[in-house]
């Protein structure tokens, strides 16, 4: 299978306000410079207040703006991925009011109807009328984009135990299963669920071998800056997670996100706020992240995952940094392939010329051998079996 190279996509100048603000002009400018990049394919997010406002009614608008991204996406000859129900995205957690419990969430905010609330979400994995307007969002967008010939697979959700964590392993697998065969009774196309780091180093109830059953591929989030037992700028910890993903599942992966901060200057670490907590954050040095991310597109390739998507297409533009969740979760400004003025960053460059690279590039066979109770101690096992992995690699 050919390797397929991506990207995660927000408009720079809208970011999550795309929907409500949706320009289509803008669109095919952008998607006109991630085809430049040499870029396969988009992921998408279809914000849910924006596409099910009630419970029983999908919006008709966003309907026809996405109709009209995947006909700029066909005419470039770009694929698309589109991901339900978000849910959660960049620190913050958005959602229609009528998924609102009356209680806080433990991690993170939740932006709905134009105003930021301390409220988390009710059990949209297990009450019933929950999934019965989860089932319409799907069956009706399904059905509607299914034979369009610029859809690539759809993504049942992106980190949505951010959003609530399943009462139980076997609630959040029975939820994966729900969605996968919802969307398979109106689709043909590929299904795949956005996991994450935190699902592999730890119990979130989205157990990879749980989630496999619901996924045609899986996919995988990984961010070596983000990981508190490497190095960030570690090019083989992206690789790796793929790999235990994979031998966890049992099924081919995909490295849906993964991506670096970064700053026209020297590495640094600045404060930023991610859901309701103030850390420290390393914003990379371009060059530096330019040479990290060359180093582990190689090892993703020669490793056999299934393609590469990069988080995110561009930094945000200054404009929008006083909008949720810019305004307070700072080091989220600068994921970009682009700067916010739209120039190209060293990054953006790697990602262009990869394509070049492949045809040197040999495949591994490398393998992550987990223990059947991995799950019992997911921390212990990942640090363990990434140092294993880093010496059979000669480390």
């Amino acid at each position: 299978m050919e390797f397929i190279l991506g990207v995660n996509y927000w408009p720079r100048r809208k970011a999550m306000f795309w929907w409500k603000e949706f320009e289509e002009w803008e669109v095919r400018e952008e998607f006109q410079v991630i085809k430049d990049l040499n870029l396969d394919a988009v992921r998408i997010f279809l914000l849910w207040e924006d596409f099910q406002p009630e419970p029983e009614r999908i919006d008709e608008n966003s309907l026809r703006n996405l109709e009209k991204v995947m006909a700029i996406a066909h005419d470039l000859g770009l694929k698309v991925m589109p991901t339900f129900f978000i849910g959660h995205m960049s620190g913050i957690n958005w959602l229609p009011e009528w998924t609102l419990s009356d209680k806080p969430h433990e991690r993170f905010l939740t932006y709905s109807n134009g105003r930021v609330v301390d409220l988390g979400a009710r059990d949209i994995y297990e009450e019933p009328d929950l999934l019965e307007a989860e089932r319409l969002l799907l069956e009706v967008v399904a059905s509607e984009f299914d034979d369009h010939p610029a859809l690539y697979a759809w993504d049942i959700s992106n980190e949505i135990d951010n959003v609530r964590i399943p009462r139980t392993p076997e609630a959040g697998r029975r939820w994966v299963r729900f969605v996968y065969e919802t969307l398979k009774a109106s689709s043909s196309k590929p299904v795949t669920f956005g996991i994450h780091q935190e699902d592999i180093q730890g119990d979130k109830h989205f157990r990879v071998g749980d989630v496999a059953e619901g996924n045609d591929f899986l996919c995988m989030h990984a961010y070596s800056v983000y990981t508190d037992f490497t190095d960030p700028l570690d090019p083989y910890f992206v690789p790796f997670a793929c790999l235990l993903t994979r031998a966890l599942g049992k099924k081919d992966v995909l490295m849906e996100e993964f991506g670096m901060p970064t700053t026209r200057g020297e590495t640094r670490k600045i404060r930023s706020v991610t859901g309701k907590h103030e850390a420290e954050h390393y914003l990379v040095g371009e060059e530096d992240a330019a040479r990290w991310l060359e180093e582990t597109l190689k090892a993703l390739y020669e490793f056999g995952v299934l393609g590469a998507f990069y988080w995110n297409f561009s930094d945000y533009h200054e404009s929008i940094w006083d909008r949720p969740p810019l305004d307070r979760a700072v080091h989220e400004r600068f994921f970009g392939l682009l700067r916010s003025d739209g120039s190209l960053k060293p990054t953006a460059l790697v990602m262009r010329e990869f394509r070049k690279r492949m045809g040197e590039l040999k495949r591994r066979n490398v393998e992550v051998e987990v223990p059947e109770d991995y799950y019992s101690d997911p921390k212990g096992n990942i640090v363990r079996l990434y140092a294993e992995f880093r010496q059979k690699l000669g480390l």
